[in-house]
């Protein structure tokens, strides 16, 4: 069956979230005047400038294209109004070029990917916490310098085999993203977790999973290695809410639970644990 242009946009919005690829749908909301635009039509654009449907082409298009861009950059959903005018002057409208007289609204709604979540390390609590996480909003990526692991592992959305050393960029981890290093060795642990600290990449949250003996001497190791003292304010270790339990299941549920109060802002419930060094009562 040949699928019309809101059943293509709709098929795009579930790939694009499938695959983990930003988007924003551009609905028309509200019009006044005349001009070659109608209330509902829709126009999806992506992170690449590609699009697909139409609100009317012309001028007001390809502002609407620009706006979608700045949406899409900042992650927030909002209304704006154009004017169809060239010499319209309304405070809380943006004029263009077009001639055909009234004022359109335009919805922009950002298609938010699930919640990324990146695991290094495929072991035991790497393979507990992608079952865990599998049925939340989130995608989970595991990645792992094991090429055997990928046949242990059936619920990560994505799993990477490659070197921690240089297996992701700065550009291949989304902002607000969250992290949990959990890999096969101590060392291996440094090399991750100091190569987030040196990219910089914003994230919401980076869990250790180590001792408090093992977590204090990696902290002084990455303190004298680096030449600026870092922010470490997104790191949690020992790992998890302490609620009990050493299995790796037990471990993965209370490192989900503790992602849970970061997202949704109940961080001041968690339990005694050790941010940074330092022994935090909250």
């Amino acid at each position: 069956m040949k699928l019309n242009e809101s059943d293509k946009i709709y098929s795009e919005i579930i790939k694009s979230r499938h695959n983990n690829q930003p988007a924003v749908l551009a609905t028309v909301i509200d019009k006044t005047g005349s001009g070659p635009v109608f209330l509902g039509k829709k126009m999806l654009v992506f992170a690449d400038g590609k699009k697909i449907g139409t609100i009317g082409g012309g001028d007001l298009e390809r502002v609407v294209l620009r706006d979608a861009s700045n949406a899409m950059r900042s992650g927030q959903s909002m209304i704006k109004k154009y004017i169809l005018t060239e010499d319209g002057s309304a405070l809380d409208s943006e004029p263009t070029e077009m001639l055909c007289g009234g004022e359109v609204s335009v919805f922009f709604e950002n298609i938010i990917s699930s919640t990324k979540i990146f695991i290094f390390g495929g072991g035991h609590i790497g393979k507990a916490l992608a079952y865990h996480l599998k049925n939340g909003d989130y995608f989970t990526t595991i990645i792992d310098n094991r090429p055997e692991i990928a046949d242990n592992i059936s619920d990560a959305d994505d799993i990477s085999i490659a070197d921690y050393h240089n297996a992701f960029t700065d550009k291949q981890l989304p902002r607000n993203s969250y992290f949990i290093i959990t890999t096969h060795s101590h060392e291996l642990d440094y090399v991750v977790l100091k190569r987030l600290i040196e990219l910089d990449c914003m994230p919401a949250y980076i869990g250790l999973v180590a001792s408090k003996t093992k977590f204090k001497t990696i902290i002084s190791r990455l303190k004298k290695e680096l030449d600026y003292e870092p922010n470490l304010s997104v790191l949690y270790s020992p790992v998890g809410l302490d609620i009990g339990g050493s299995s790796p299941d037990e471990i993965a549920i209370s490192i989900v639970s503790e992602i849970q109060t970061i997202k949704y802002g109940r961080k001041n419930n968690h339990l005694s644990k050790i941010q940074n060094g330092i022994i935090i009562n909250s």
